[in-house]
């Protein structure tokens, strides 16, 4: 049980001013939930937890620097006593997944009845899940598809070479090209190159959409300790 006191002591996160504004009214409306901090990135929410310790935490998936997913596995390796839910526009089984093996507890699609956010904080203070039903629903049909139909999905990325997996891995942990090239020993025009035939392989036009494309084929956190970076100059 994440919550010890009287109230639920909440953090949000949400790089829109005015989501976190409808958030701060529906939930402060509830008896019993207090918002103790919000932040409209990952790392100010990195920032400020140690400061403002929250029972719950909610999260939105898609942050400016680090997303959400990666925020929550942070939060859950260093504050394993905080409980978070993501709170999303995302109506979709893989980002869920994603969420859940970083250790979210709930995930509320932005659009549902507000109840169904009050219901999952309470939740989540409990130590309990909730997941809206439409994406469930999609989990449970995931559960029992057919196994050639999950391999070819399992197959969609391999158009990219190992290098770009490995880049493209990084990108959706926040890293931005120059920390990649450090990371990866290579030089940044390098990292450049690589960016470019990941966009034209996969077809998206930005940064952005590549990170999403990333995050719904579970390549954030596969593999993790792949990422082979070239041997530095002697």
């Amino acid at each position: 049980m994440a919550v010890k006191g009287d109230s639920i002591n909440v953090m949000l996160v949400d790089d829109h001013e005015v989501v976190l504004e409808g958030l701060i009214r529906i939930l402060e409306k509830q008896g019993g939930i207090k918002i103790v901090s919000v932040a409209r990135s990952a790392e100010e929410a990195l920032e400020k937890i140690g400061r403002f310790p929250p029972d719950v935490i909610i999260v939105d998936i898609q942050l400016p620097g680090m997303n959400g997913i990666e925020l929550i596995r942070r939060v859950k390796s260093e504050f394993p006593q905080i409980e978070a839910v993501t709170l999303t526009v995302f109506d979709d089984e893989q980002f869920a997944k994603q969420a859940i093996k970083a250790g979210a507890i709930g995930y509320v699609i932005k659009d549902a009845a507000k109840e169904e956010l009050v219901k999952a904080v309470w939740a989540a203070a409990k130590g309990e899940s909730l997941i809206s039903t439409s994406v469930a629903r999609k989990l449970i049909e995931e559960i029992s598809e057919p196994a050639g139909r999950k391999k070819k999905k399992e197959e969609e990325y391999e158009g990219l070479s190992q290098r770009e997996l490995d880049v493209i891995k990084l990108m959706a942990r926040g890293y931005n090209n120059r920390q990649i090239a450090d990371i990866l020993f290579i030089s940044e025009h390098t990292v450049k190159v690589h960016i470019r035939n990941i966009f034209r392989k996969i077809g998206v036009p930005d940064r952005t959409n590549a990170v999403l494309w990333a995050i719904e084929r579970g390549l954030v956190f596969r593999d993790k300790e792949s990422i082979k970076p070239d041997k530095p100059p002697v």
